[in-house]
């Protein structure tokens, strides 16, 4: 039997190998998807223990043990989770049952300018037919179906609940045991080692810190401004910029829109839009400016990259998954490079040592 009959072609193994990644892949993704519920909170929590991991070392600096290190790390997360809970929750709660209000407030103030856009009155009118198949109801009946019920919020309990055990869980114990796991890495891979992981670590958190004083400082700014505006509930709008900055492009794009909603419910006439107009004035100066200076070239990325991983995430994961994103990317760039910049060295290091054999023995470096 000939070899052309035994061994396939080059082709047809990439094309096989081509194949199986993709496949893989799409395993890979429908995987987190349908398992959202357990992946969701076990990669934030691996996520935000590289974040956190500098911090809980400093607590064990201290001469702390590093079940207390971890434990302090894991309380100060999930304090933070729910202050902005509580935060958010009565602004949120308001919002929803005003709803309807607003929805008539926005279609009067799109009524001075119905006769530079034709279609306009068409698509209300559609638009209608849609949210009222049955007639106009009043705002309290609109607002009872958009505010979900006591029994409905009680039925996600469970599963919030679940979620929260998962993320603490997993945060807790990948701080605790993350460097033997590292330790057990470096001993069974030729390619990572403990220093790669801890510096990577150390990159993230170094960038995490940059983004979240730059950001805290914009929505401090954003407050002065929109305070200055007359615009209601400014702290709560600035925190709201200060949360959205973390999720690049797309979470800005969505607070602008917000704004401008917002802007035309509260004010009249050019006025409604200087809300959404200062507030992308003030991201561009600071995405193009601020953050390129503080944070530095060295944990810069492809925006392309960026965006893609936020798009894919966050269609994976929703707003959550947003969250993943950026410091995932990072995380997997600087271990990358890492790697890379180890087997440089070791590349040139077995250039030189042929070099000097060859120089030695008067026979070629290379054979």
């Amino acid at each position: 039997m000939s070899d052309s009959l035994i061994r396939p072609d080059y082709k047809t193994v990439l094309v096989i190998r081509a194949a199986q990644i993709c496949l893989g892949a799409a395993a890979l993704v429908w995987l987190l998807q349908t398992g959202q519920q357990v992946f969701l909170p076990l990669i934030l929590a691996f996520v935000a223990g590289i974040v956190f991991a500098p911090l809980a070392d400093t607590i064990d600096r201290l001469g702390a043990p590093r079940a207390i290190g971890a434990l302090a790390v894991l309380m100060l997360v999930l304090f933070v989770f729910l202050a902005l809970i509580l935060l958010f929750y009565p602004v949120l709660a308001g919002f929803m049952t005003r709803i309807p209000i607003y929805w008539f407030e926005i279609r009067e103030a799109l009524s001075g300018v119905q006769s530079l856009m034709q279609n306009l009155a068409d698509v209300q009118e559609r638009m209608a037919g849609v949210l009222n198949p049955e007639g106009e109801r009043t705002d309290a009946e609109n607002a009872a179906e958009v505010v979900p019920g006591a029994a409905e919020l009680l039925s996600y309990l469970p599963s919030v609940a679940g979620q929260m055990m998962v993320f603490a869980g997993v945060l807790y114990f990948f701080l605790l045991t993350r460097t033997d796991m590292y330790e057990l890495i470096d001993r069974k891979s030729s390619l990572l080692n403990r220093e790669m992981l801890c510096r990577a670590e150390a990159d993230v958190s170094r960038y995490f810190l940059a983004i979240t004083s730059v950001n805290a400082a914009f929505g401090a700014l954003v407050v002065l401004v929109l305070s200055a505006l007359g615009m209601p509930n400014a702290i709560y709008w600035g925190i709201g910029a200060f949360l959205v900055n973390f999720v690049l492009y797309l979470g800005p794009t969505a607070f602008a829109l917000m704004l401008l909603i917002a802007g035309m419910v509260v004010f009249d006439g050019l006025m409604s839009f200087a809300p959404a107009a200062i507030y992308l004035t003030m991201n561009m100066i600071e995405a193009q400016f601020v953050t390129p200076s503080v944070v530095g070239r060295h944990v810069s990325v492809n925006p392309l990259l960026v965006f893609v991983s936020l798009v894919f995430w966050i269609w994976l994961w929703g707003p959550l998954g947003g969250l993943v994103a950026i410091p995932f990317i990072v995380w997997m760039r600087q271990l990358g490079k890492a790697v890379n910049d180890v087997q440089a060295r070791e590349t040139a290091r077995r250039d030189d040592k042929q070099a000097f054999g060859a120089a030695g023995t008067g026979e070629p470096a290379e054979i």
